[in-house]
């Protein structure tokens, strides 16, 4: 049986130690997410497709029911799963036949390539361009010592950020004909 400290979800040492380490993540995430973009349109032509996000558009109660959803979906579900379980089960299962580094780096890019397959929906670019900021949230697990809480707060705060800028078409893709 999995306990929640072993999912990283034990209490902190420091609340505000791990809210300061995750916003300082967030900094660098944000300011990668350019290049992640860069890198995703070399491989891929068509932009993302966010249709499904419109709805962010069309008001601020649709806007913070969309946050909601995407800090239990995104960034607790996603965490729980990608890092939590899968980043630490691969991690187990290599640890005995490879060095800890590399194990921890096949477990980092195996957590973060089921993250990017589970953002298709939104198109092969997207798909890369997750898949890029999923492996720096598995590389904040690992530094932060496995506090998905650290993950978590970063992640949803990422996510805030993102529909906020969407949702105000401040976004590089918020108004493309071809997400609607």
């Amino acid at each position: 049986m999995l306990e929640l400290k072993t999912l990283g979800l034990n209490h902190p040492s420091s609340w505000l130690s791990t809210f300061g380490f995750a916003l300082a993540w967030l900094v660098l995430m944000l300011a990668y997410s350019p290049l992640a973009d860069r890198i995703a349109t070399r491989w891929v032509a068509k932009p993302p497709t966010l249709g499904a996000f419109r709805m962010l558009q069309q008001s601020r109660s649709k806007l913070i029911l969309g946050i909601v959803a995407a800090w239990i979906l995104g960034g607790f579900l996603e965490e729980l799963i990608f890092r939590g379980i899968i980043l630490q089960s691969t991690q187990r299962l290599l640890s005995p036949v490879l060095a800890r580094p590399m194990a921890t780096a096949i477990a980092v890019c195996t957590a973060a390539l089921g993250a990017g397959l589970i953002h298709l929906y939104q198109g092969p670019r997207a798909a890369i361009i997750v898949t890029q900021l999923s492996v720096l949230f598995g590389l904040l697990f690992v530094i932060s010592e496995y506090n998905l809480w650290t993950v978590v707060l970063c992640h949803g705060l990422y996510d805030t950020i993102a529909f906020i800028r969407f949702a105000n078409k401040q976004s590089k893709y918020s108004q493309l004909e071809s997400t609607s």
